[in-house]
């Protein structure tokens, strides 16, 4: 028998698989996903690895070396998600260890510590006091031997989980129960308090302290006085940290024509791949909560995705309100121990429901029933780091292999799923009216240019201030989007034209002014606003343009009566913070809130009948072929925020280019008028869906030593493609990247852009750039390699 193992590495060189042959006492324990000790090297150094294929035939004709130790008894992970693992490599061109980490549990696999704990009841009571707390596998060994642990896991008696090393720190809590036969009255007699306990643990027992004395309002000294008189005991269980509370029920509502055939389709067709395209405010999420609990009466799994870890508060509310108990999240705002411990509860099915942002598609679940992906279009959903991933293709990854239902939801689907639709590799589902059988609201467009004819050159324009002052008089909230962050773009010398740029990358630096500080959003590194200009030394040194907290400072000088709030990454960190701005919008605590892109996703706060979007141009101006999609998207989603209770909203939107079609498409909520001219221009300058792009991204120290590096893999990738006698293929570059320097690091790129079925070409570029064919010396430079990129900075 012999395995292919993946090495825990960080290095290109160990990037790939290494053979093992397995010893004849190993040959029954081995399976795909567990982790096993071999001797690697000259040395024989020891390395963790996972098995990820049990094969007759290795991969190099040489002698092979044994396994030296099995590390599980039962795989870490399941064979779907290392042949997803696999599948993204090859999608994405990524190294193994980047896409194994994906899938395994969180933190540094080869930190984790196996520890053994009690599963079931034991009559042994050696095995049932020394594991009713977690212990280490090489602590439990040394007690017990390790074929008996081995049988004991196999009967389901012990189980393992895994913690961090150093970190072993069970969360025992105290559960306490009645001593029976004791003479109650007297040692009861004049203590009031003690009784109260006393009843409130006979009626509930076992009961943890906490609930305990929260419950009777007691003090710790008069259940400690229980303990001391043997009228009560307690025993420690470890349990696991809680994530989630209990919310308040969140009742099941009746679906209207629309949301009930969109049901049913999904339910009852033999298709599995769904996109739900539905107005914003349509209800799109009880059909989501209609499917999940249909899944669960057949047993089955489920996950659901929302774009950003803001959004997840809301989602859970809902989920756990409908389904208490049944509730998982995976997201990065959680701490080490908290993912691990949900990531493992997952696994063994005490949660059928996992909600989370985009790297909750990989949670271990069992009997997938339906991946939901909620708002499809956002490009959060798109890894920035390797692998870097489409959410949507591994979703159609799993739903194909695991036979599960795939529904993507948006109110402004993105234009390659749209276009899937059109080809039915999705099958499309409408929503056409809202829920609340509320009206979209009114979009207003304002041309910025006849504005400033009228002299105006503040923020907001006059129709939309009067539009303030009217909501702020009606006691309706009103919400600001602008997309950029901080108080102005650039600190600009009107003498000599001088701009405040950063000493270690090549942009402007942005003020901020609730700190007084430069701040240059690539690097993080910070100046102090000068006073006069460092070139020239005039005085005539100030900030042009606007963020949230310009815009903040012109609300508070214009609006004085009205509460206001600004949330950007500024202001908004944590998921308390988030949750503080959700219960003031609820609780009617803010008039204006100021906000980003967060402001744009998910937001539902019926009294929010106004909004404003104050350059609406910025989006367009990104350089990417993604702009005027994510412009629409923008757009559309704040709009649909306003209106969604019982009072009539709405929008407007100020911007230079009025006549620019996804602006005039999203004043008439248009999505397909927008769909039918995009696909158009798509097609016509070569981008996807129709083409594929793909990107060499390449950094270093020297500028022209990088660039010529980048130039030699080129010359090796173009010296294939004209042996394979492909022509059907742009190339543009090497150039500088739009940020030339980062981090006192030169940037250089090259694009390619070919038919989207052209596997012959992927095949080039991976055994140049990954497989390294050509031996090219890449040390001290960092290369990164994108398909379709959407951010070109």
């Amino acid at each position: 028998m012999i395995v292919n193992i993946v090495l825990e590495n960080k290095t290109r060189v160990l990037d790939r698989l290494f053979s093992y042959s397995v010893p004849e006492e190993l040959q029954k324990k081995i399976k795909r996903g567990c982790r096993v000790i071999v001797p690697f090297g000259r040395g024989n150094s020891k390395k963790l690895g996972l098995i990820v294929e049990i094969t007759d035939n290795p991969l190099v004709d040489v002698k092979l070396k044994d396994i030296y130790k099995l590390v599980d008894y039962e795989p870490l992970i399941s064979e779907e998600l290392i042949d997803l693992a696999l599948f993204m490599r090859d999608r994405y061109l990524s190294d193994l260890s980047s896409a194994f980490q994906r899938v395994l549990p969180p933190g540094n696999w080869k930190d984790l510590e196996k520890l053994i704990y009690l599963n079931e009841e034991v009559d042994d009571k050696d095995i049932s006091d020394f594991f009713s707390i977690p212990k280490e596998f090489k602590t439990a060994v040394k007690r017990f031997d390790e074929n008996t642990i081995e049988n004991l896991i196999r009967k389901g008696i012990l189980k393992e989980k895994y913690d961090i090393k150093g970190r072993i720190k069970p969360n025992l809590v105290e559960y306490y129960k009645i001593n029976k036969n004791i003479n109650l009255e007297a040692k009861l007699k004049n203590a009031p308090a003690q009784e109260k306990i006393y009843n409130f643990i006979s009626e509930n027992e076992p009961v943890d302290k906490k609930t305990i004395l929260m419950e009777t309002n007691s003090s710790l000294s008069s259940l400690k006085a229980l303990v001391k008189k043997e009228l009560v005991s307690f025993e420690l269980k470890n349990e696991f940290v809680k994530v989630t509370k209990e919310y308040k029920k969140y009742s099941k509502i009746y679906l209207n024509e629309e949301q009930q055939f969109v049901l049913k389709s999904i339910l009852n067709s033999d298709k599995n791949k769904f996109l739900i395209h539905g107005i914003t405010g349509s209800g799109k999420t009880e059909v989501y909560l209609q499917i999940v609990e249909e899944m669960l009466s057949k047993g089955k799994s489920c996950i659901i995705l929302v774009p950003e870890i803001s959004l997840t508060p809301q989602t859970i509310m809902r989920f756990s309100g409908r389904f208490p108990g049944k509730v998982a999240v995976l997201h990065s705002k959680l701490n080490q121990r908290e993912k691990l411990e949900q990531w493992q509860q997952i696994k063994n099915n005490t949660f059928s429901i996992v909600i989370g942002a985009r790297s909750a598609i990989f949670a271990p679940v069992d009997n997938l029933g339906a991946i939901i992906i909620d708002e499809e279009h956002d490009q959060s959903y798109i890894s920035d780091m390797n692998p870097k991933y489409v959410t949507r293709e591994v979703g159609e990854f799993l739903s194909e292999k695991l036979n599960a239902k795939l529904i993507l939801g948006s109110a402004t689907p993105s234009i390659e799923s749209y276009y899937l639709g059109k080809k039915d590799v999705y099958e499309i589902l409408n929503i056409n009216k809202r829920a609340t059988a509320g009206i979209l609201p009114k979009v207003n467009i304002i041309d910025m240019r006849e504005e400033l004819k009228k002299g105006n050159t503040s923020v907001i324009g006059e129709e939309l201030h009067e539009a303030i002052l009217n909501n702020l008089e009606n006691k309706k909230q009103t919400l600001l989007f602008l997309n950029k962050r901080g108080h102005t773009s650039y600190v600009f010398c009107r003498r000599c034209g001088y701009v405040m740029n950063c000493d270690s990358c090549d942009v402007s630096m942005t003020y901020h002014k609730y700190n007084n500080i430069l701040l240059c959003h690539q690097c993080g590194r910070t100046k102090k606003k000068p006073d006069i200009c460092p070139n020239c030394g005039s005085k005539y040194i100030r900030e042009f343009g606007a963020g949230t907290e310009k815009l903040e400072e012109y609300c508070y000088e214009n609006y004085p009566e009205a509460k206001i709030f600004r949330m950007d990454a500024d202001t908004v960190r944590t998921r308390q913070e988030y949750l503080n701005v959700f219960n003031k919008m609820n609780e009617g605590e803010i008039d204006i809130l100021i906000g980003t892109q967060m402001i744009t996703k998910g937001f539902d706060f019926p009294n929010v009948t106004l909004v404003g979007v104050i350059a609406a141009d910025l989006s367009l101006n990104v350089g990417s072929y993604k702009a005027t999609e994510t412009t629409f998207q923008l757009l559309t989603q704040v709009s649909g925020r306003a209106g969604r209770g019982d009072y009539a909203g709405e929008v407007f939107i100020q911007t230079y280019k009025p006549e620019n079609y996804s602006i005039e498409a999203s004043k008439k909520h248009d999505f397909i008028d927008f769909y039918n001219m995009e696909i158009e221009h798509r097609e016509m300058f070569k981008y996807p869906p129709f083409y594929r792009i793909f990107c060499i991204n390449i950094s270093g120290n020297q500028r022209i030593a990088t660039r010529q590096k980048l130039f030699e893999l080129q010359q090796h990738i173009q010296a294939e493609l004209r042996e394979n006698e492909i022509r059907d293929i742009e190339i543009i570059g090497p150039n500088p990247s739009p940020i030339s320097r980062i981090n006192n690091r030169y940037r250089f790129y090259t694009f390619y852009k070919y038919k989207d079925n052209n596997e012959e070409i992927k095949q080039i570029f991976k055994s140049i750039l990954v497989d390294n064919k050509y031996n090219v010396d890449l040390q001290g430079y960092k290369l990164s390699l994108t398909f379709n990129p959407t951010n070109f900075i």
